[in-house]
């Protein structure tokens, strides 16, 4: 057997040893325990580290870690022990982790390390020495493309971050990312080469078209003087017109190389033109000068360098939703309620829960109640207790334009006149790893699908974070070309002069040799001020480089809208409606105080005191919706209620919303697992908002309000029955109110009255 062959085999061949008996393992301590794994299997320092397959469970949402084997010496592990499962067979891993590390299209291998089970669960299935992965340990390894055969030097050299099977060679995510860093380094190394080798190759061409323009010239000139001579001697001497003719031939020959090589020129200088990003990195590579000069501020500076200094969030005594509650959705939702009463906000339960699945969602979210219901004490609440940045923006009843929203570029002063909204999204940026929870207060002030429907559009973008066009690439292009010009004018002017010392702008200027020749440079007369000009470039340089022509909306940012109905505000359109989740709030002096208290009381958590910190992936990752299938049951529900009610009644519903539904159910589900509370909260956020129209209208053998009190709520009621749930939060009781309100009001129905 060859050598490699016997270590193939050694990789696929589980590591044997002793077997203890049951009579042995029933005293040890679960430390003991564990230490005899250890020293069975050769883990030296007391963690049994292992690399291994993530599998999905066929038919429910499970997961499992199978083909488990040592993290060092690739060996394959067992259990030494008969159990009646054995290790093979693959060992636990929590729903969430599972979900977060697997990979659908193809097998997923992760690097991990493994604790002993809860004993009761080692009791239940006979084996003192049963496994579960521990879920903060997890860490994704990446396939690598390469024969590790051949590359032995680079298995050497990271130290044991390699692991292979027989026929596939992982590598540790991190050093994945620190190579791939590496690369990208080298890569613009090699970027910059070539393009300096364009510039030089650009000179060139310009140098051999100023060539042979000044021969053609003097070709044509000779060609001139000839035909006279000619026209002299009577065209008599055939060399002479041999010899013209050559010439003319010559000169056509130069004359179609100029015209090549000046569309080669304009092909060339077209391109750069448009990259407008070299220029900023032509800024960055600058910005050091610029700073000196006071062209630019410290902060921008800062920006362009990338020294961005971080939010000022003390997070050392922040819990870890992965650590300290196992990345479960359900046990935080109940910690939070916890927090926020702590912290003197009164929510239910049912609140938290649905206000943290929508926030997953990256979907709009509206709040909407009387003034003084909590909507924006909740958003600014939430945002603390997980560690995040509320900004609450007051939208004006003028609002009529996406420009009151984002903001617009004056041509005139050269710079882009921004918003709060647009100021928070660009400060979001800046600090990609805080949530961001922007709310537009008193939403419904202004008319929102004037001002909001372009911004909305965007958002509706799953695939891939969505971008927002300012204002024009070239606006930003014209400033940059004239601060490249401004700046080489400034260093040819303090190199002249050999004024190393001067660092500033107004010791330039107080410098009279630099003053004059700078002048000169410019076409300046005495009577035009340079500090004039250089105030006017930085504040044309501050527009462009404080607001981007181009912005994409962060994956940190949550969108959130808070209305009141009553005469000053405006309803929501259906294109609003279609697109956000409505939580509905009653007035605070309506919520029963004592079944909090009770709720949080039978949490018996100790100290309720701190924050947690979720990460901006568990707050939910931008995401295409699930797609719609016929024979999935929420799927062939709202589509047959939609068949039998809303349509029937006038009420838009679509494809999006059925989508949309899937999402809030597959993300409620991690808190809850109740399909008859999911159809419940569904219809309240996405379908009852949409009732406002005439009920006295006849459909079939009722009329509209008719057939909401006999026909719709009779099977609401069917389909949610056994649900306990407060009044507040009842689909079929906030139903019964709307046909009580409308039957006061001659017969129109109105969500919102």
């Amino acid at each position: 057997m060859s050598e490699e062959k016997s270590n193939q085999e050694g990789l696929l061949t589980p590591k044997q040893g002793v077997k203890y008996s049951a009579e042995v393992l029933k005293n040890l301590s679960d430390i003991e325990l564990h230490q005899k794994l250890c020293d069975e299997w050769g883990f030296s320092n007391k963690k049994i580290t292992v690399w291994a397959r993530l599998r999905r469970v066929s038919g429910v949402v499970e997961y499992t870690v199978d083909n488990i084997h040592h993290a060092l010496t690739n060996e394959r592990l067992e259990y030494p022990y008969d159990a009646k499962y054995p290790l093979r067979n693959g060992v636990f891993i929590s729903k969430s982790a599972g979900r977060f590390f697997f990979k659908d299209e193809e097998d997923t291998y992760i690097k991990a390390e493994l604790e002993l089970s809860p004993k009761r669960e080692r009791d239940k299935h006979n084996n003192p020495f049963e496994l579960n992965v521990v879920s903060s340990s997890v860490e994704l390894l990446v396939e690598l493309p390469i024969d590790i055969t051949e590359h032995k030097n680079i298995l050497e050299n990271t130290s044991g971050m390699f692991f292979s099977n027989d026929v596939e060679v992982f590598i540790s995510q991190a050093v994945y990312d620190r190579q791939l860093s590496k690369m990208t380094t080298d890569f613009e190394v090699i970027k910059q080469r070539h393009e300096d080798e364009l510039t030089s190759s650009v000179d060139k061409i310009k140098r051999t078209i100023e060539e042979n323009e000044k021969e053609n010239t003097n070709l044509v000139e000779t060609i001139s003087e000839n035909h006279e001579k000619n026209k002299l001697l009577r065209l008599e001497n055939k060399q002479t017109e041999k010899i013209i003719l050559e010439q003319k031939e010559t000169t056509e020959r130069y004359r179609s190389e100029i015209q090549e090589l000046k569309v080669q020129l304009s092909k060339l200088e077209n391109d750069m033109s448009q990259k407008i990003e070299r220029l900023k990195n032509y800024v960055v590579e600058k910005a050091g000068f610029l700073k000196d000069f006071e062209f630019i501020d410290e902060d921008v500076y800062f920006q362009l360098t990338e020294q961005k200094t971080d939010q000022d969030i003390d997070r050392s005594n922040f819990l870890s939703f992965i650590n300290d509650f196992e990345a479960d959705y359900g046990k935080v939702a109940a910690y939070l309620q916890a927090y926020l009463k702590d912290q003197g906000q009164y929510y239910s339960r049912h609140i938290v829960e649905n206000y943290l699945t929508l926030l997953r969602t990256n979907d709009l979210i509206i709040l909407a109640g009387d003034s003084g219901s909590g909507k924006t004490s909740l958003v600014q609440s939430f945002a603390k207790a997980v560690g995040g940045v509320a900004k609450i923006i007051p939208v004006k009843p003028n609002w009529t334009s996406s420009e009151d929203l984002l903001g617009y570029y004056n041509p005139l002063e050269k710079k882009y006149l921004a918003t709060p909204f647009l100021e928070a999204l660009l400060e979001a940026s800046q600090y990609p790893d805080v949530p961001y929870f922007i709310c537009l207060d008193e939403m419904n002030l202004a008319r929102v699908e004037y001002y909001f429907a372009d911004f909305l559009s965007k958002l509706e973008e799953r695939k891939e974070q969505p971008q927002i066009q300012l204002y024009s690439d070239d606006e930003a292009a014209h400033v940059l070309s004239e601060l490249k010009g401004v700046v080489s004018i400034i260093s040819d002017a303090k190199d002249k002069f050999s004024k190393n010392g001067i660092v500033d702008f107004v010791a330039l200027m107080q410098d009279e040799e630099i003053n004059t020749e700078m002048k000169r440079a410019f076409g300046f007369s005495d009577k035009d001020s340079l500090i004039k000009y250089h105030g006017d470039i930085r504040r044309m340089l501050s527009g462009v480089l404080g607001i981007p022509s181009t912005i994409t909306i962060p994956n940190n940012v949550r969108i959130i809208g808070a209305i009141n109905i009553d005469e000053t505000t405006h309803y929501l359109s259906p294109k609003i409606l279609d697109r956000a989740h409505i939580m509905k709030f009653q007035s605070p002096l309506l919520t029963d105080w004592d079944a909090i208290e009770q709720e949080i009381a039978s949490y018996d958590f100790e100290d309720v005191s701190k924050p947690v910190e979720m990460g901006i992936a568990n707050l939910g990752v931008r995401e295409s919706y699930p797609n719609f299938t016929p024979s999935d049951e929420f799927c062939r529900l709202f589509t047959k209620m939609n068949r039998d009610h809303f349509n029937v009644l006038g009420v838009e519903f679509g494809m999006r919303t059925i989508r949309q539904g899937l999402n809030y159910r597959n993300l409620f589900k991690d808190v809850q697992d109740d399909d008859k509370l999911i159809i419940n909260n569904f219809l309240l956020h996405k379908v009852l908002p949409k009732f406002t129209f005439d009920g006295t209208k006849p459909v079939g053998d009722f009329n509209k309000l008719e057939h909401i009190e006999h026909v719709f709520l009779t099977q609401v009621e069917e389909l949610v029955d056994g649900l306990s749930i407060v009044e507040e939060f009842s689909v079929v009781e906030s139903i019964k109110a709307i046909a009580k309100s409308a039957a006061a009001n001659d017969d129109v129905v109105n969500y919102w009255a």
